[in-house]
């Protein structure tokens, strides 16, 4: 609903401020931008954009109908229906919630959305709650400001979801993360989610392979949320106790086997790091929560194993 203070009026197109000009659009939006322009060829646009006043005198910024905006461009238009809002008087998160629903943002835009509301304090369970969006969702977006540039390029052709498990496999090992960027314009989330298990297995056959080398360097990020089994030391445990280790067990960890296990806590999702005793006692356990930079110690009983991984 348009407050009793905004005004109806057509706003030019070459008045209106916003950063969506200089953002990536990828392939499949470009398609629809061009569908909606068509429309807008035909019948005119039929609904009027929200707009606030910019800094700038006589200039004005998107608060809804980013989209519209676009396609009245390509379709020619000088002018378009307006609603302006009086200075304040529209809610951030109401605008992102309505600009989301409508399909009028791209990942960079909702990300710098995001990382704007997490510098002026808000958490992001707050911007969760919020947007009546998951954590796991907030998660993914946040972590776009801490990627690499070549990585925050593929959004433009990638979805979110794929580009966060790039990410992730970026953390462990950036140079090979940044070798299958360079040889790949965009990614399946399917498509991501193989590239990055097959580094990570790689990675952590090369640290077993290079385990006590001269020069050898640890796995990149503060904590590696994989367990990986050392099956020479045990056997070694094993035969000083006089024992054989011929469970199904010992045999995989004679293999070399290393485990990811994928839970679930609440509404977010992380890895549970079984190396590592809670110090809460052993009804606790210990997740890396996805898009976080430190472990937290969660009641067991409230996380469900959702995927288990082995390299």
């Amino acid at each position: 609903m348009v407050p009793p203070q905004s005004g109806n009026r057509l706003a030019s197109l070459s008045t209106v401020l916003t950063k969506i000009r200089t953002s990536p659009v990828a392939a499949s939006t470009n398609k629809k931008l061009e569908e909606l322009a068509e429309s807008v060829r035909q019948h005119g646009v039929l609904q009027p954009i929200v707009l606030r006043q910019a800094t700038d005198e006589g200039r004005y910024v998107i608060v809804m109908g980013a989209r519209r905006y676009r396609a009245a461009k390509r379709a020619g238009l000088r002018d378009m229906p307006a609603f302006v809002h009086a200075a304040g008087s529209a809610d951030r998160y109401l605008q992102m919630i309505e600009n989301i629903q409508r399909d009028d943002l791209n990942a960079p835009e909702i990300a710098a959305f995001i990382a704007d509301r997490l510098e002026q304090g808000d958490n992001q369970a707050d911007i969760s709650r919020k947007l009546g969006k998951p954590r796991d969702w907030v998660s993914r977006y946040a972590s776009v400001q801490n990627m690499p540039e070549f990585l925050r390029s593929k959004l433009a052709g990638s979805s979110i979801r794929a580009v966060y498990e790039l990410y992730q496999a970026w953390r462990e090992q950036p140079n090979a993360v940044e070798a299958l960027c360079a040889a790949q314009e965009s990614f399946t989330d399917a498509h991501a989610r193989q590239l990055a298990r097959e580094v990570r297995t790689k990675v952590r056959g090369s640290s077993a392979d290079h385990e006590g080398a001269p020069g050898a360097q640890p796995l990149r990020g503060p904590v590696a949320p994989q367990v990986a089994s050392q099956p020479r030391e045990r056997g070694r445990e094993a035969a000083a106790a006089g024992k054989l280790p011929n469970s199904s067990v010992d045999r995989s960890e004679r293999m070399g086997t290393s485990l990811t296990i994928r839970v679930r806590h609440q509404d977010r999702r992380g890895c549970l790091l079984v190396d590592r005793l809670a110090s809460q006692g052993s009804r606790h356990a210990v997740l890396l929560i996805d898009g976080a930079e430190v472990a937290e110690e969660v009641p067991a009983s409230t996380i469900t194993i959702e995927e288990i991984l082995s390299a």
